[in-house]
Protein backbone atom coordinates (compact mmCIF):
# COMPACT_ATOMS: atom_id res chain seq x y z
CA UNK A 1 0.00 0.00 0.00
CA UNK A 2 1.56 3.25 -1.03
CA UNK A 3 1.58 6.27 1.09
CA UNK A 4 -1.46 8.04 -0.80
CA UNK A 5 -3.44 5.29 -0.52
CA UNK A 6 -2.87 4.70 3.15
CA UNK A 7 -3.53 8.41 3.99
CA UNK A 8 -6.83 7.95 1.89
CA UNK A 9 -8.09 5.50 4.05
CA UNK A 10 -6.72 7.15 7.07
CA UNK A 11 -8.73 10.72 6.43
CA UNK A 12 -11.52 8.13 5.63
CA UNK A 13 -11.41 6.35 9.25
CA UNK A 14 -11.22 10.04 10.69
CA UNK A 15 -14.16 11.44 9.05
CA UNK A 16 -15.86 8.07 10.29
CA UNK A 17 -14.74 9.03 13.64
CA UNK A 18 -16.04 12.85 13.59
CA UNK A 19 -19.40 11.34 12.55
CA UNK A 20 -20.02 8.92 15.43
CA UNK A 21 -18.44 11.55 18.11
CA UNK A 22 -20.81 14.02 16.84
CA UNK A 23 -24.01 11.44 16.84
CA UNK A 24 -22.97 10.40 20.16
CA UNK A 25 -23.10 13.93 21.10
CA UNK A 26 -26.29 15.51 19.65
CA UNK A 27 -27.65 12.29 18.18
CA UNK A 28 -28.73 13.48 14.99
CA UNK A 29 -28.50 17.13 13.52
CA UNK A 30 -31.32 19.04 14.46
CA UNK A 31 -34.05 20.24 12.00
CA UNK A 32 -33.23 23.67 9.76
CA UNK A 33 -36.40 25.78 9.79
CA UNK A 34 -37.97 26.69 5.99
CA UNK A 35 -38.12 30.37 5.49
CA UNK A 36 -40.40 31.66 4.29
CA UNK A 37 -39.39 34.76 1.72
CA UNK A 38 -39.42 38.68 2.70
CA UNK A 39 -40.67 41.01 0.15
CA UNK A 40 -39.67 44.84 0.28
CA UNK A 41 -41.86 47.20 -1.77
CA UNK A 42 -41.85 51.06 -1.96
CA UNK A 43 -41.81 54.61 -4.16
CA UNK A 44 -37.82 54.32 -5.18
CA UNK A 45 -34.36 51.90 -4.69
CA UNK A 46 -32.56 53.35 -2.23
CA UNK A 47 -28.65 52.00 -2.13
CA UNK A 48 -25.67 52.93 -0.80
CA UNK A 49 -22.14 51.71 -1.28
CA UNK A 50 -18.86 51.89 0.55
CA UNK A 51 -15.23 49.89 -0.09
CA UNK A 52 -12.07 49.21 2.00
CA UNK A 53 -8.84 48.06 1.27
CA UNK A 54 -7.98 45.08 3.89
CA UNK A 55 -4.12 45.29 3.18
CA UNK A 56 -2.30 44.22 6.58
CA UNK A 57 0.29 47.33 7.38
CA UNK A 58 3.26 44.40 8.14
CA UNK A 59 2.68 42.60 5.04
CA UNK A 60 6.56 42.92 4.04
CA UNK A 61 7.58 41.17 7.59
CA UNK A 62 5.40 38.70 8.02
CA UNK A 63 4.61 35.44 6.69
CA UNK A 64 1.26 35.27 4.59
CA UNK A 65 0.10 32.57 3.07
CA UNK A 66 -0.96 32.96 -0.92
CA UNK A 67 -4.26 31.21 -1.33
CA UNK A 68 -5.91 29.28 -5.04
CA UNK A 69 -3.04 26.72 -5.85
CA UNK A 70 -0.56 24.66 -3.94
CA UNK A 71 0.05 24.70 -0.73
CA UNK A 72 2.80 26.36 1.65
CA UNK A 73 3.40 30.00 -0.74
CA UNK A 74 4.19 32.97 0.62
CA UNK A 75 3.00 36.20 -0.71
CA UNK A 76 6.26 38.31 -1.90
CA UNK A 77 4.84 41.52 -3.47
CA UNK A 78 2.00 43.54 -3.98
CA UNK A 79 0.42 44.09 -7.29
CA UNK A 80 -2.79 45.64 -6.06
CA UNK A 81 -4.32 45.83 -2.71
CA UNK A 82 -6.93 43.70 -1.64
CA UNK A 83 -10.67 45.19 -1.39
CA UNK A 84 -14.23 44.22 0.00
CA UNK A 85 -17.03 46.46 -1.41
CA UNK A 86 -20.71 46.67 -0.34
CA UNK A 87 -23.87 47.72 -1.99
CA UNK A 88 -27.19 48.36 0.36
CA UNK A 89 -29.98 47.45 -1.73
CA UNK A 90 -33.31 48.67 -0.51
CA UNK A 91 -36.93 50.15 -1.29
CA UNK A 92 -37.23 53.86 0.68
CA UNK A 93 -36.57 52.98 3.97
CA UNK A 94 -38.77 49.62 3.81
CA UNK A 95 -36.42 47.48 4.27
CA UNK A 96 -33.45 45.79 1.88
CA UNK A 97 -30.23 44.02 1.85
CA UNK A 98 -26.89 44.22 1.80
CA UNK A 99 -24.81 42.50 -0.65
CA UNK A 100 -20.65 42.49 -0.83
CA UNK A 101 -17.59 41.90 -3.21
CA UNK A 102 -14.41 40.78 -1.19
CA UNK A 103 -11.69 40.18 -3.22
CA UNK A 104 -10.97 36.81 -1.26
CA UNK A 105 -10.63 32.99 -2.37
CA UNK A 106 -13.68 32.52 0.43
CA UNK A 107 -14.91 33.02 3.06
CA UNK A 108 -16.54 30.17 4.91
CA UNK A 109 -20.35 30.49 6.23
CA UNK A 110 -19.12 30.00 10.32
CA UNK A 111 -16.60 33.17 9.62
CA UNK A 112 -19.24 35.41 7.77
CA UNK A 113 -21.91 34.72 10.63
CA UNK A 114 -19.42 36.56 13.08
CA UNK A 115 -20.18 39.27 11.01
CA UNK A 116 -23.80 38.95 10.79
CA UNK A 117 -23.78 38.80 14.84
CA UNK A 118 -21.76 41.99 15.02
CA UNK A 119 -24.17 43.67 13.00
CA UNK A 120 -27.39 43.02 14.72
CA UNK A 121 -28.13 46.37 15.31
CA UNK A 122 -28.05 47.86 11.68
CA UNK A 123 -30.06 44.63 10.61
CA UNK A 124 -33.04 45.52 13.08
CA UNK A 125 -32.31 48.92 12.64
CA UNK A 126 -32.43 49.13 8.88
CA UNK A 127 -34.83 45.62 8.43
CA UNK A 128 -32.39 44.11 6.79
CA UNK A 129 -33.06 40.90 5.31
CA UNK A 130 -29.68 39.46 4.49
CA UNK A 131 -25.81 40.45 4.93
CA UNK A 132 -24.63 38.23 2.02
CA UNK A 133 -20.59 38.21 0.91
CA UNK A 134 -19.72 36.96 -2.80
CA UNK A 135 -16.14 36.73 -2.88
CA UNK A 136 -14.36 36.85 -6.47
CA UNK A 137 -12.25 33.80 -5.93
CA UNK A 138 -8.95 35.11 -6.79
CA UNK A 139 -5.90 33.00 -6.73
CA UNK A 140 -3.35 35.62 -5.91
CA UNK A 141 -5.02 36.61 -2.47
CA UNK A 142 -4.39 35.77 1.51
CA UNK A 143 -5.37 32.73 2.13
CA UNK A 144 -8.89 33.29 4.02
CA UNK A 145 -10.19 29.64 4.46
CA UNK A 146 -7.19 28.01 6.17
CA UNK A 147 -6.40 25.27 2.92
CA UNK A 148 -3.40 26.44 2.12
CA UNK A 149 -0.86 26.70 4.76
CA UNK A 150 1.86 23.95 5.75
CA UNK A 151 -0.79 20.94 6.43
CA UNK A 152 2.30 18.46 6.84
CA UNK A 153 2.54 20.77 10.13
CA UNK A 154 -0.98 20.64 10.54
CA UNK A 155 -0.81 24.72 10.14
CA UNK A 156 -3.67 26.90 9.07
CA UNK A 157 -3.10 29.33 5.85
CA UNK A 158 -5.25 31.36 8.04
CA UNK A 159 -3.87 34.64 9.47
CA UNK A 160 -5.31 35.48 13.00
CA UNK A 161 -4.83 39.20 12.45
CA UNK A 162 -5.57 39.45 9.16
CA UNK A 163 -8.85 37.39 9.77
CA UNK A 164 -9.41 39.82 12.52
CA UNK A 165 -8.86 42.77 10.04
CA UNK A 166 -11.04 41.03 7.14
CA UNK A 167 -14.48 40.80 9.55
CA UNK A 168 -13.89 44.33 11.18
CA UNK A 169 -13.69 45.77 7.14
CA UNK A 170 -16.75 43.74 6.09
CA UNK A 171 -18.84 44.99 9.42
CA UNK A 172 -17.59 48.51 8.41
CA UNK A 173 -18.12 48.57 4.87
CA UNK A 174 -21.97 47.14 5.49
CA UNK A 175 -22.76 49.87 7.81
CA UNK A 176 -20.97 52.68 5.33
CA UNK A 177 -23.00 51.59 2.42
CA UNK A 178 -26.17 51.64 4.44
CA UNK A 179 -25.25 55.12 5.70
CA UNK A 180 -24.57 56.29 2.12
CA UNK A 181 -27.72 55.22 0.57
CA UNK A 182 -30.11 57.48 -1.78
CA UNK A 183 -32.61 56.96 -3.95
CA UNK A 184 -32.60 56.42 -7.55
CA UNK A 185 -33.56 54.05 -9.88
CA UNK A 186 -32.06 50.35 -10.67
CA UNK A 187 -31.57 48.91 -14.42
CA UNK A 188 -29.89 45.15 -15.25
CA UNK A 189 -28.47 44.92 -18.93
CA UNK A 190 -26.63 41.95 -20.60
CA UNK A 191 -23.68 41.45 -22.99
CA UNK A 192 -22.55 38.37 -24.49
CA UNK A 193 -18.57 38.09 -23.84
CA UNK A 194 -17.17 34.30 -25.31
CA UNK A 195 -13.64 35.56 -25.60
CA UNK A 196 -13.03 36.06 -21.70
CA UNK A 197 -13.82 32.32 -20.97
CA UNK A 198 -11.58 29.04 -21.80
CA UNK A 199 -13.04 26.02 -20.53
CA UNK A 200 -10.43 23.36 -19.93
CA UNK A 201 -12.24 20.05 -18.74
CA UNK A 202 -15.56 18.72 -21.66
CA UNK A 203 -18.29 18.96 -21.66
CA UNK A 204 -17.49 22.65 -22.47
CA UNK A 205 -20.94 24.06 -21.12
CA UNK A 206 -20.21 27.58 -20.49
CA UNK A 207 -22.32 30.39 -19.49
CA UNK A 208 -21.14 33.85 -21.54
CA UNK A 209 -23.04 36.43 -19.63
CA UNK A 210 -21.27 39.83 -18.41
CA UNK A 211 -24.92 40.68 -16.05
CA UNK A 212 -24.51 44.68 -14.82
CA UNK A 213 -26.69 45.55 -12.21
CA UNK A 214 -26.78 49.59 -12.18
CA UNK A 215 -28.09 51.83 -9.75
CA UNK A 216 -28.38 55.72 -10.64
CA UNK A 217 -28.85 58.18 -8.65
CA UNK A 218 -31.64 60.39 -8.70
CA UNK A 219 -29.49 63.33 -7.43
CA UNK A 220 -26.42 62.58 -10.00
CA UNK A 221 -23.83 61.29 -7.41
CA UNK A 222 -21.70 58.23 -9.02
CA UNK A 223 -23.62 55.58 -10.08
CA UNK A 224 -23.36 51.64 -8.60
CA UNK A 225 -22.48 48.94 -10.58
CA UNK A 226 -22.56 45.19 -9.38
CA UNK A 227 -20.88 43.09 -12.06
CA UNK A 228 -21.44 39.16 -12.51
CA UNK A 229 -19.59 36.63 -15.02
CA UNK A 230 -18.33 33.40 -15.14
CA UNK A 231 -14.56 32.84 -14.99
CA UNK A 232 -12.00 31.81 -12.56
CA UNK A 233 -9.46 34.68 -11.10
CA UNK A 234 -6.51 32.24 -11.28
CA UNK A 235 -5.37 34.39 -14.02
CA UNK A 236 -1.62 35.16 -13.10
CA UNK A 237 -0.88 31.03 -12.47
CA UNK A 238 0.65 28.60 -9.53
CA UNK A 239 4.11 30.48 -9.51
CA UNK A 240 2.56 33.53 -8.77
CA UNK A 241 4.42 35.04 -5.36
CA UNK A 242 2.21 38.42 -6.22
CA UNK A 243 -0.71 39.60 -3.99
CA UNK A 244 -3.39 40.62 -6.59
CA UNK A 245 -7.17 40.76 -6.77
CA UNK A 246 -6.30 39.23 -9.96
CA UNK A 247 -8.10 40.58 -13.30
CA UNK A 248 -11.11 41.90 -11.47
CA UNK A 249 -8.86 44.99 -10.50
CA UNK A 250 -8.32 45.32 -14.23
CA UNK A 251 -12.05 45.26 -14.60
CA UNK A 252 -12.56 47.76 -12.15
CA UNK A 253 -9.70 50.15 -13.09
CA UNK A 254 -10.84 49.84 -17.13
CA UNK A 255 -14.09 51.24 -16.16
CA UNK A 256 -13.14 53.51 -13.88
CA UNK A 257 -10.21 55.01 -16.39
CA UNK A 258 -12.90 55.89 -18.37
CA UNK A 259 -15.66 57.19 -15.82
CA UNK A 260 -16.13 57.13 -11.98
CA UNK A 261 -18.27 54.34 -11.60
CA UNK A 262 -18.45 52.52 -7.73
CA UNK A 263 -17.85 49.06 -9.12
CA UNK A 264 -18.51 45.67 -7.20
CA UNK A 265 -18.08 42.21 -8.82
CA UNK A 266 -18.89 38.49 -8.16
CA UNK A 267 -18.56 35.26 -10.40
CA UNK A 268 -21.28 33.07 -11.41
CA UNK A 269 -20.38 29.36 -12.67
CA UNK A 270 -16.62 29.00 -12.30
CA UNK A 271 -16.44 25.26 -12.25
CA UNK A 272 -13.77 24.38 -14.76
CA UNK A 273 -13.87 27.71 -15.93
CA UNK A 274 -11.03 29.82 -16.84
CA UNK A 275 -10.64 33.41 -18.38
CA UNK A 276 -9.84 33.79 -21.98
CA UNK A 277 -7.00 32.42 -23.42
CA UNK A 278 -5.60 35.43 -24.29
CA UNK A 279 -1.89 34.89 -24.90
CA UNK A 280 0.79 32.95 -22.46
CA UNK A 281 2.42 35.90 -20.54
CA UNK A 282 0.14 35.45 -17.54
CA UNK A 283 0.10 39.50 -16.13
CA UNK A 284 -0.53 39.99 -19.37
CA UNK A 285 -3.26 37.89 -20.11
CA UNK A 286 -4.81 38.86 -16.71
CA UNK A 287 -4.47 42.44 -17.95
CA UNK A 288 -6.51 41.61 -21.08
CA UNK A 289 -9.56 39.80 -19.37
CA UNK A 290 -9.85 42.37 -17.15
CA UNK A 291 -9.94 45.19 -19.65
CA UNK A 292 -12.41 42.71 -21.96
CA UNK A 293 -14.53 42.89 -19.47
CA UNK A 294 -14.46 46.58 -18.63
CA UNK A 295 -14.83 47.71 -21.88
CA UNK A 296 -17.79 45.01 -22.45
CA UNK A 297 -19.90 46.48 -19.64
CA UNK A 298 -19.11 49.96 -20.59
CA UNK A 299 -20.83 49.10 -23.95
CA UNK A 300 -24.35 47.50 -22.45
CA UNK A 301 -26.93 48.75 -23.98
CA UNK A 302 -30.02 47.22 -23.13
CA UNK A 303 -30.67 48.19 -19.65
CA UNK A 304 -34.31 47.47 -18.47
CA UNK A 305 -35.31 49.34 -15.37
CA UNK A 306 -36.37 47.48 -12.74
CA UNK A 307 -39.79 47.70 -10.64
CA UNK A 308 -39.52 48.53 -7.05
CA UNK A 309 -40.19 45.37 -5.56
CA UNK A 310 -37.44 42.94 -3.64
CA UNK A 311 -37.94 39.56 -2.73
CA UNK A 312 -35.38 37.64 0.02
CA UNK A 313 -35.22 33.94 1.18
CA UNK A 314 -32.18 32.99 3.03
CA UNK A 315 -32.13 28.96 3.45
CA UNK A 316 -29.54 27.09 5.68
CA UNK A 317 -29.45 23.41 4.61
CA UNK A 318 -27.37 20.43 5.47
CA UNK A 319 -24.38 19.31 2.40
CA UNK A 320 -23.17 15.98 3.30
CA UNK A 321 -19.43 15.62 3.22
CA UNK A 322 -17.66 12.74 1.80
CA UNK A 323 -14.07 14.27 0.94
CA UNK A 324 -12.38 12.93 3.71
CA UNK A 325 -9.36 15.13 3.09
CA UNK A 326 -12.00 18.19 3.60
CA UNK A 327 -13.60 16.97 6.54
CA UNK A 328 -9.77 16.55 8.61
CA UNK A 329 -8.90 20.17 7.36
CA UNK A 330 -12.07 20.92 9.62
CA UNK A 331 -11.10 18.17 12.56
CA UNK A 332 -7.93 19.98 12.97
CA UNK A 333 -9.57 23.35 12.66
CA UNK A 334 -7.59 24.36 9.79
CA UNK A 335 -10.61 25.68 8.04
CA UNK A 336 -13.65 26.46 10.12
CA UNK A 337 -17.06 24.76 9.53
CA UNK A 338 -20.50 23.56 11.49
CA UNK A 339 -20.45 20.20 11.28
CA UNK A 340 -23.14 17.90 11.75
CA UNK A 341 -23.99 14.01 11.55
CA UNK A 342 -25.97 13.12 8.51
CA UNK A 343 -27.78 9.75 7.24
CA UNK A 344 -26.38 10.27 4.15
CA UNK A 345 -23.17 9.91 2.10
CA UNK A 346 -19.80 7.79 2.87
CA UNK A 347 -18.84 9.35 6.26
CA UNK A 348 -21.91 10.32 7.72
CA UNK A 349 -21.09 14.20 8.38
CA UNK A 350 -22.68 17.08 7.05
CA UNK A 351 -21.53 20.93 6.87
CA UNK A 352 -24.57 23.45 7.75
CA UNK A 353 -24.10 25.50 4.85
CA UNK A 354 -26.76 28.04 3.22
CA UNK A 355 -28.30 29.28 -0.20
CA UNK A 356 -30.39 32.83 -1.17
CA UNK A 357 -32.78 33.79 -3.58
CA UNK A 358 -33.28 37.27 -4.21
CA UNK A 359 -35.49 39.01 -6.73
CA UNK A 360 -34.81 41.94 -8.04
CA UNK A 361 -37.97 44.11 -10.15
CA UNK A 362 -38.54 41.14 -12.49
CA UNK A 363 -34.32 39.64 -12.38
CA UNK A 364 -34.08 36.44 -10.15
CA UNK A 365 -31.13 36.07 -8.47
CA UNK A 366 -29.37 32.95 -6.97
CA UNK A 367 -26.45 33.14 -4.05
CA UNK A 368 -24.98 29.89 -4.42
CA UNK A 369 -21.95 28.43 -1.70
CA UNK A 370 -18.73 26.75 -3.75
CA UNK A 371 -18.03 26.62 -7.66
CA UNK A 372 -20.35 24.67 -9.47
CA UNK A 373 -19.84 23.58 -12.93
CA UNK A 374 -21.89 25.55 -15.76
CA UNK A 375 -23.60 22.32 -16.31
CA UNK A 376 -25.11 22.34 -12.71
CA UNK A 377 -26.93 25.92 -13.76
CA UNK A 378 -27.80 25.49 -17.26
CA UNK A 379 -27.73 22.14 -18.67
CA UNK A 380 -25.56 20.93 -21.55
CA UNK A 381 -23.93 18.19 -19.12
CA UNK A 382 -22.15 15.15 -21.52
CA UNK A 383 -24.31 12.33 -22.97
CA UNK A 384 -23.70 9.11 -21.78
CA UNK A 385 -20.88 8.54 -24.87
CA UNK A 386 -19.33 11.12 -24.29
CA UNK A 387 -19.89 11.40 -19.80
CA UNK A 388 -16.76 10.32 -17.88
CA UNK A 389 -18.85 8.11 -16.23
CA UNK A 390 -20.66 6.44 -19.41
CA UNK A 391 -24.05 7.89 -18.19
CA UNK A 392 -26.58 9.76 -19.62
CA UNK A 393 -27.73 12.87 -18.11
CA UNK A 394 -30.98 11.13 -16.51
CA UNK A 395 -28.63 10.76 -13.29
CA UNK A 396 -27.96 14.37 -13.34
CA UNK A 397 -30.66 16.51 -10.98
CA UNK A 398 -32.45 18.85 -13.24
CA UNK A 399 -30.68 22.43 -13.78
CA UNK A 400 -30.96 24.80 -11.37
CA UNK A 401 -32.17 26.94 -14.59
CA UNK A 402 -34.88 24.44 -15.32
CA UNK A 403 -35.71 24.39 -11.63
CA UNK A 404 -36.07 27.92 -11.13
CA UNK A 405 -38.02 28.31 -14.44
CA UNK A 406 -35.85 31.55 -15.75
CA UNK A 407 -33.01 31.02 -18.47
CA UNK A 408 -32.06 34.20 -17.66
CA UNK A 409 -31.14 32.93 -13.85
CA UNK A 410 -28.56 35.90 -12.25
CA UNK A 411 -26.15 33.10 -10.28
CA UNK A 412 -23.84 34.57 -7.62
CA UNK A 413 -21.25 31.50 -6.51
CA UNK A 414 -18.44 31.23 -4.10
CA UNK A 415 -21.16 33.00 -1.81
CA UNK A 416 -21.65 32.79 1.87
CA UNK A 417 -19.79 29.44 1.99
CA UNK A 418 -16.69 28.09 0.52
CA UNK A 419 -17.65 24.39 -0.48
CA UNK A 420 -15.36 23.44 -3.50
CA UNK A 421 -16.55 22.03 -6.86
CA UNK A 422 -19.79 20.99 -7.40
CA UNK A 423 -19.99 17.89 -10.14
CA UNK A 424 -23.06 16.77 -12.23
CA UNK A 425 -22.82 12.93 -11.32
CA UNK A 426 -22.62 11.44 -14.67
CA UNK A 427 -19.05 13.46 -14.87
CA UNK A 428 -18.17 12.73 -11.00
CA UNK A 429 -15.00 10.50 -11.39
CA UNK A 430 -12.75 9.86 -8.43
CA UNK A 431 -9.54 7.35 -8.21
CA UNK A 432 -9.96 3.87 -6.85
CA UNK A 433 -7.53 3.40 -4.31
CA UNK A 434 -6.80 6.65 -3.34
CA UNK A 435 -10.45 9.09 -3.26
CA UNK A 436 -10.13 13.03 -2.79
CA UNK A 437 -6.19 12.51 -2.57
CA UNK A 438 -5.47 11.48 -6.29
CA UNK A 439 -6.85 12.66 -9.04
CA UNK A 440 -9.32 10.05 -10.79
CA UNK A 441 -8.96 9.12 -14.88
CA UNK A 442 -11.54 8.36 -16.87
CA UNK A 443 -12.38 5.88 -19.93
CA UNK A 444 -11.01 8.90 -22.15
CA UNK A 445 -7.56 9.32 -19.84
CA UNK A 446 -9.30 12.59 -18.53
CA UNK A 447 -7.55 13.86 -15.26
CA UNK A 448 -10.56 14.51 -12.96
CA UNK A 449 -9.06 17.32 -10.22
CA UNK A 450 -12.14 18.96 -9.23
CA UNK A 451 -13.77 15.81 -7.14
CA UNK A 452 -10.83 16.24 -5.02
CA UNK A 453 -11.31 19.22 -3.64
CA UNK A 454 -15.52 18.89 -3.68
CA UNK A 455 -17.35 17.78 -1.07
CA UNK A 456 -18.82 14.64 -2.80
CA UNK A 457 -21.26 13.21 -4.77
CA UNK A 458 -24.44 14.43 -3.79
CA UNK A 459 -23.64 17.99 -3.54
CA UNK A 460 -25.62 18.69 -6.79
CA UNK A 461 -28.59 16.81 -5.65
CA UNK A 462 -28.72 18.57 -2.57
CA UNK A 463 -27.96 22.03 -4.22
CA UNK A 464 -31.02 21.00 -6.52
CA UNK A 465 -33.04 19.72 -4.32
CA UNK A 466 -33.02 22.93 -1.75
CA UNK A 467 -33.38 25.33 -4.88
CA UNK A 468 -36.52 23.34 -5.29
CA UNK A 469 -37.53 23.47 -2.28
CA UNK A 470 -37.18 27.68 -2.18
CA UNK A 471 -38.91 27.88 -5.63
CA UNK A 472 -42.30 26.53 -3.89
CA UNK A 473 -42.16 28.91 -1.23
CA UNK A 474 -41.66 31.96 -3.37
CA UNK A 475 -44.30 30.95 -5.81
Amino acid sequence: MGINEFAAKAVRSIGKMSSKKLTKKMGKAPELPREMPTVIKGDSYVCGYAVREVMPEDIHAKKYWIAGHGMGNVIEKIHDPITVSAMWIGADDNGGYIHISADIIGLTNFELNIVRERLKDLIAESKCAGVFVSCTHTHAGFDTVGYWGQLYKLQSGKDEEYMNLLLKSLEEVAREAYKNRTAGKLYIGTVSVPEAQFCKREPNAMHDVLTRTRFVPNDGSTETWFLNYEAHPNTLGGGNRECSADYPYWLRKTINDEKKINVLYGVGAIGAVDPGDFCEDKPERTRIEGETLGKAALGIDNDKEMPVEITVLQQKYYSPVDNGLLALMATIKACSSQRYPCDKGDLGLALQTEMAYIKLGTQQILLLPGEPFPEVIYGGAADAEHSATGKGTDINPTPIIDIVGDKDLLVYCVTNDMTGYCVTPNDFILHKTQPYIEQGTDVFDRRHYHETNSLGYLTNETIAENVADIMRRVK
